[in-house]
């Protein structure tokens, strides 16, 4: 991947997580700013909304005004007998109004008449709490009110049309003012930490993408340098009948020979090399069907016994795996294939293969092992990769292309299992491998 393109492609991953982070920060802030505000005020207006025309409250204000005393029963009021007016009052303010709109208790109001005298009467949203701002007479600043209007009945006073009780919410809007404050700036100071957290993870989704193209450049190399050497027999092959046009087929029936068994080589290879393609774009399906792992073994088994056999080698089936299982027959069949034939491969007249079939609980389990040469623990981490080939001097028709140990594993992993190589003691290979029964 060019410098030019990877930089595009992190600078992206770069702003789709800023623009991620600075997306929830302000959610986030927003949902929280809903929430307290509404928690806040929640008391204030309950208490605004339990409060009727005859109240213990509204009842002891309206006898003031009509006994022209503002300060009646101030010493010997008792608590209010109304369970619903439990509220602390020392910041409410009861207002009696004329039909005209007229402040009636202005004695009762004292000083504080003076900061509600801008106040008007509204009686477009009766019986519902609303907010109130009014300026202040000695500062610049605003006083905040909660504030309900109730319409009184004629039979208590003829002159009171209408009563408003003002709640006074300076306090709780100045800590809201700070909360809001340092809210913003905790989300302002996350969000300026999120942008490093976003460059690194940038640089970390970027690995993947630069491990993947690693690969697949890796995968294409190995892929034309496999793929180089058969064409150019092949060509070259073709390229000598073309110089003798005299000879018969007999007389290059070798040259002939040889460019037919490189194209089937390279038919194998190509044919492997779509194999992993599909794997690795997913477009590989299994056709599960129940299979009788017994026999479909017993079968696959006969033309490597013969080969075993011809090579002086002892082969040795343990067939003990009775009960059916749903796995996909061809990939399974091509999974022994591969290695059973690198077992063949990598033995020599005398050794000793072993292919040993079982179920155990809801796993079928395989081994296929061999008395050949140990295989060193380095070379045990790489031996399922594409390409790879434990001795590099071995010829294609003997040490193959390196794929088939990538393609069990890719065919293990397709069936959800588990493939494994270790040692076998004194010497040789075992692999293991591990099936879901269903």
């Amino acid at each position: 991947m060019n410098n030019e393109l990877s930089r595009r492609q992190r600078l992206r991953f770069f702003f789709l997580n800023v623009a991620a982070f600075a997306a929830i920060f302000l959610a986030l802030g927003f949902i929280t700013l809903q929430i307290l505000h509404s928690s806040a005020y929640r008391q204030t207006d309950e208490d605004l909304k339990q409060i009727t025309p005859d109240s213990p409250r509204i009842t002891m204000e309206i006898q003031r005004y009509q006994a022209d005393d503002p300060f009646l029963g101030q010493n010997t009021l008792k608590p209010p007998l109304d369970e619903n007016d439990r509220g602390n009052h020392f910041n409410s303010q009861i207002i009696l109004w004329s039909k005209e709109g007229q402040i009636l208790n202005k004695a009762a109001l004292g000083g504080r008449f003076n900061e509600l005298q801008s106040l008007s009467l509204d009686t477009k949203k009766l019986n519902t709490v609303k907010e109130i701002n009014l300026a202040s007479s000695d500062t610049s600043d605003q006083l905040t009110f909660h504030s309900i209007t109730l319409a009184v009945s004629s039979q208590l006073d003829e002159d009171i049309a209408y009563v408003q009780v003002l709640e006074n919410t300076d306090q709780i809007s100045q800590s809201m003012a700070t909360v809001q404050t340092i809210l913003i700036l905790c989300m302002i100071f996350f969000w300026l930490l999120s942008i490093g957290v976003s460059y690194l993870l940038s640089k970390q989704n970027m690995k993947p993408i630069f491990a993947a193209w690693k690969k697949q450049q890796e995968f294409v190399e190995n892929a034309s340098h496999e793929l180089r050497t058969p064409l150019t027999i092949i060509q070259n092959s073709l390229q000598r009948l073309f110089t003798k046009p005299e000879h018969t087929i007999l007389d290059e029936s070798e040259t002939i020979a040889q460019a037919l068994n490189e194209t089937r080589r390279l038919t194998g290879l190509t044919n492997d090399l779509l194999t992993i393609a599909r794997s690795d774009s997913n477009e590989a399906v299994l056709d599960k069907q129940p299979l009788n792992p017994e026999l479909m073994i017993a079968n696959l088994v006969k033309p490597f016994q013969e080969i075993a056999q011809m090579d002086q080698k002892t082969f040795i089936l343990e067939n003990f795996a009775k009960q059916t299982v749903t796995v996909d027959e061809k990939k399974v069949h091509q999974l022994l294939v591969i290695l059973l034939d690198n077992a063949l491969k990598y033995t020599s007249a005398g050794d000793k293969i072993v292919l040993q079939s079982e179920i155990s609980g809801d796993s079928w389990l395989l081994e296929v092992k061999n008395s050949g040469p140990n295989i060193p623990d380095e070379e045990k981490k790489q031996i399922f990769e594409r390409f790879h080939r434990m001795d590099p001097s071995r010829t294609k028709e003997s040490g193959g292309y390196g794929l088939g140990l990538a393609i069990a594993k890719q065919i293990v992993a397709d069936h959800k299992g588990k493939i494994a190589v270790q040692d076998w003691q004194p010497k040789g290979v075992i692999f293991r491998i591990k099936l879901p029964v269903k």
